[in-house]
């Protein structure tokens, strides 16, 4: 791959501001047979953090993925960092798997500060739910590593909802974190979205996987 003229071997690289999104070797992860993922440990202090658009009370900095073999190439979306969330924490570990990567989204690639659980308020929110994050509060699943939100005798067909990440109840703030499955920053209309196959009554789960930004939706008919 030849960025800016730069020959960059195959590689998962990250960028962001700290290197004027234009990879090099000190960015290049390294795979970890522990974590089943490409790994990067990012100095919080190297990372740049401006005011979200929601308000100068959010502090925003974004990275990128760059995943680079045999020809192929998939770069990530910007991924979000919420300052405020990162606590004391003075390294942000990154994650990525390559093989669930698409050129253009956030699939494949997450990092420590969506691990942050004691959050008050990880949510869906939807057409199931009236939009109301507070009605669609998620469930952190130890074992599996996940996020759960369970929705019950459920009726209907096609669905619009939103994964996000808030502090106080039903706050779609800072919109930077409003996820619809395939991108962070998703904005109005850009909604991930689910169809039932048939009429009934069903059981529906909710799965956010925040090490590699996996939305998912399965559903039950009762």
């Amino acid at each position: 791959m030849k960025l800016l003229n730069l020959q960059l071997p195959d590689g998962v690289y990250v960028v962001g501001e700290w290197n004027g999104w234009v990879p090099t070797e000190a960015d290049k992860m390294t795979y970890s047979s522990e974590e089943d993922a490409y790994v990067f440990e990012l100095p919080v202090a190297s990372v740049t953090f401006n005011p979200s658009r929601s308000g100068p009370q959010f502090s925003i900095g974004w990275y990128k993925v760059i995943y680079k073999q045999g020809g192929v190439t998939n770069v990530s979306s910007a991924i979000p960092v919420w300052k405020e969330n990162l606590g004391s924490d003075t390294k942000l570990t990154i994650y990525a798997t390559p093989t669930a990567m698409v050129n253009g989204q956030a699939v494949g690639v997450g990092d420590s500060e969506k691990f942050k659980t004691a959050l008050k308020n990880w949510s869906i929110g939807g057409e199931i739910n009236g939009w109301n994050l507070s009605q669609g509060q998620m469930n952190w699943d130890s074992a599996k590593k996940v996020f759960l939100y369970e929705r019950t005798n459920f009726t209907g067909e096609k669905k619009e909802y939103k994964y996000k990440l808030s502090r106080t109840d039903n706050d779609w703030k800072p919109w930077e974190m409003n996820y619809d499955g395939k991108k962070y920053d998703a904005g109005m209309g850009q909604d991930a979205s689910f169809s039932l196959p048939e009429a009934g009554t069903y059981d529906v789960t909710f799965t956010y996987n925040p090490k590699f930004s996996i939305l998912e939706v399965k559903y039950e008919k009762k």
